[in-house]
This record gives structure tokens, sequence and C-alpha cells, in this order.
């Protein structure tokens, strides 16, 4: 009799190709948070103090709380592909295409802060006053935004509401991915203070929260955090750092 083929999903909808391909950001971050201490400015970033103080409620040491985004990340895609019972093996090509999607991703969101002025002034990275003070340190602070930040609003908070909505209130799917998108980039938009920016920075903090709701619906995390990262880091090291 045969059998029906079963259905692979994109290796960015699988959470071991996400993980893998995520992995040297992830190192590079704890790396230099393990060097520099909670005076990094990848260390104040508002998302990842949010889920320090998540984990610091169940006592855990400040070392641990310093490290919580990479940690939480690396918890939530081992676990997923733990109960997805998936075959611990990726392709070099899987992540190959992952990366690539993600440095492509980047090229929108300048194009769109080059169309509204703000190229060198609106990382998105909140508080957008934290200012890097070394290239490492830029980088550190990107990679740090681009995953606690789509941790939050788009893992987390996408989940949350299509939950919401379609488990408890029985909402067709593709309904509560679009409000979904919309309420995230809302809350994303008002996390980073809007009352200090500019008008054209909040319009394009507001579209480039759009977008990324989008790409992650569509292509996946690790392709999101690698956009909000890459896009980060351009912007940062265009700063005058020493």
């Amino acid at each position: 009799m045969p059998t029906t083929p079963t259905t692979i999903l994109p290796a960015g909808q699988r959470p071991l190709p996400t993980l893998v391909t995520l992995l040297p950001f992830i190192l590079f971050l704890e790396i230099a948070l393990l060097l520099g201490g909670p005076s990094l400015t990848a260390a104040r970033v508002l998302a990842h103090e949010h889920i320090g103080q998540a984990l610091s409620f169940f006592g855990l040491s400040p070392t641990f709380v310093l490290h919580a985004t990479g940690f939480v990340v690396v918890a939530i895609l081992l676990t997923w592909h733990v109960l997805t019972g998936g075959p611990w093996t990726v392709r070099v090509s899987e992540v190959l295409k992952l990366l690539l999607e993600g440095c492509i991703a980047i090229a929108p969101l300048l194009a769109a802060a080059a169309f509204f002025g703000m190229l060198r002034e609106t990382a998105l990275a909140a508080p957008t006053s934290i200012v890097p003070n070394s290239t490492v340190d830029a980088i550190a602070l990107a990679i740090g935004a681009g995953l606690s930040e789509e941790l939050l609003f788009r893992m987390v908070g996408v989940a949350f509401v299509h939950w919401i909505l379609s488990d408890i209130c029985g909402v067709k799917t593709a309904t509560t991915l679009i409000v979904a998108v919309i309420a995230t980039a809302a809350a994303f938009t008002l996390y980073h203070s809007p009352s200090s920016l500019s008008s054209a920075s909040i319009v394009f903090v507001a579209a480039a929260s759009l977008y990324l709701g989008v790409l992650y619906v569509l292509r996946g995390f690790a392709v999101v955090v690698i956009a909000h990262a890459g896009y980060d880091a351009i912007v940062l090291l265009s700063l005058d750092v020493n």
C-alpha cells in the first residue's frame, strides 16, 4: 500500500535550521557580553532587559540573566525541535539560503530609511538613545536588538495574538495573522518611545515593523532576525564609533 509522502516545511519554518543559522550571531553576542559585562550597550537593549527581568523572577544568577536572550532563543528552538520530532540534520544549503534571504531582506529597510532621510538616525534598537562605543559594541548591539526584539514582538507576540484569536475566538488563520502583524507592529512602534522621535522616524519605525512582521510570517525567525540586526548594524556602524 503506497504511503503518503511527509510534507517538509521550508527551512525558515523549521526550528533546527533556524537555530544553526542564528548560532554564530548568538555566540558573537554572548562572547561580547561575557567580555564587556553589563556595561556593554548590547546589555541595555530594552527587550533584552525585559527578558532578563523575567528570568530573574525565578531566582537565576546575574550571569545567566545577562545572557538571557541567547539562552532563551536556544531553549525555545531546541524545545520546538524536540516536540516536532524532526531529524537532527541540517543541510548547509538550507543555512546558506536563510543567510542570503536575511541579507537581501535588509535592502527594503535601507531603502525606506533613505527615503525618509533616516539612514543615519533611526536604528530599530530601543532605547534609540543608546550609542555604541566601538565596532564590536555596535555589532553586538545590533545582534542583541535583532534577537531580543524579534523574539518578543514576532515569535512570542505574533504567536500570542494568533492563539487568542484562533484557538480561543475561532477566527480564521489568515485573519489572525493579519491582525497579529498589525498589533505587534503597533506595540513595536510604541515600544520605541514615539514621543522622542520625529514624525518621519515614527512613520519609518511603524512601516519597518509591519515589514518585519510580514517577513516573519512568510520567511521565518532566522530571516527576520538577520534583516533586523543587519539593518541596525549598518546604521550603528555609520555613526562615529572608536
